[in-house]
């Protein structure tokens, strides 16, 4: 059954007939009337408040609260209130099958988590074409191996860059490294003491590990392999596991290739093994600085800023930055 009511679309007095995804959820607390637990849900669209305000029965109210888990998708009968100025989803113990887990199995993570504004096809093809101007065959075998994989692929397209600060949406990952690797491809033409094709094929590989980072179901998260290793330690594995299939691929180029990988963070206390120690290293580590530090401003500018703001939220420095609102 195709979901229809999304959060974007709710405003007070709405009657809330549809699945959700649990996204957080808050302990059941005591009130004038009973027993009560928050929880917070959403979809594609964004996520919003739930209140199940239930009656004196407080095991009854605790067992329905430790029946719902954070990422399962829940069925919503309720309506849609407002408290202190901000919209939530109120469920009353009253109400039959006010709450309670989806028997429907025939939902795509799609519907509850966002994806890249930017079209996927279109984004594939032209990194796709980049791949294609690499001219030392070694790295270019190397690169078309992931390209024309097609369970690699299918999951790459998918994948997010990450779980919370910028790109943390489907094709969020394909998005990010075709501007990294656009980015590479001019910075060749400026130092051309740099390797374009080793930062080229970097720039398109460092990240590939993150296909096994993350878990999308109804919410991105990290797998035991990413919290185990991380994304920089399983893409120079899955890297190093082609070079060695590709015959004669030369000694020195992989350990080159691993060593801009596993540098790509920069400093140690970034998460590298390694702080970049060849030309196309450093490049590729300020290359993806960049991109992280431009795409998370505009995509926090995007989300935050309301046209009387002089400030936006960055989540991954915690703190407020001021922009210049034109």
């Amino acid at each position: 059954m195709e979901k229809e009511t999304y959060v974007e679309d709710l405003v007070e007095g709405d009657e809330v007939n549809d699945r959700f995804a649990i996204k957080e959820k808050s302990p059941p607390k005591e009130y004038a009337k009973g027993w009560y637990f928050r929880l917070v849900v959403g979809d594609k669209t964004g996520k919003i408040p739930l209140v199940y305000w239930g009656g004196h029965e407080e095991k009854f109210v605790r067992k329905l609260y430790e029946s719902l888990k954070a990422g399962e998708v829940v069925n919503i009968n309720g309506i849609v209130s407002s408290y202190r100025g901000e919209i939530q989803i109120s469920i009353n113990e009253e109400e039959l099958h006010g709450i309670e887990k989806s028997v429907c199995e025939d939902y795509d993570s799609d519907e509850f988590i966002p994806s890249s504004p930017r079209d996927i096809e279109e984004m594939f093809t032209e990194l796709l074409r980049l791949a294609r101007t690499i001219d030392e065959e070694n790295l270019y075998e190397v690169v078309s191996s992931f390209l024309r994989d097609e369970d690699f692929v299918k999951k790459f397209k998918k994948a997010p860059y990450s779980k919370k600060y910028n790109h943390n949406y489907i094709g969020g990952l394909l998005e990010h490294t075709l501007i990294e690797s656009q980015i590479a491809d001019n910075l060749a033409d400026i130092y051309p003491e740099l390797d374009r094709d080793l930062l080229l094929s970097s720039a398109i590989l460092h990240d590939m590990g993150k296909v096994k980072e993350y878990e999308t179901d109804t919410s991105i998260e990290l797998t035991n392999e990413a919290q185990l290793m991380g994304h920089t330690v399983i893409c120079e594995r899955m890297v190093k596991d082609r070079t060695d299939d590709i015959p004669d691929f030369p000694e020195e180029l992989a350990l080159e290739l691993s060593h801009i990988i596993l540098s790509h963070h920069g400093d140690y206390e970034w998460g590298s093994p390694r702080s970049p120690r060849l030309e196309e290293a450093v490049a590729l580590h300020h290359i993806d600085l960049l991109a992280v530090r431009m795409s998370g401003f505009l995509q926090a500018k995007e989300e935050f800023q309301s046209e009387d703001e002089e400030m936006i939220y960055v989540s991954k420095e915690g703190v407020k930055r001021p922009i210049f609102n034109r």
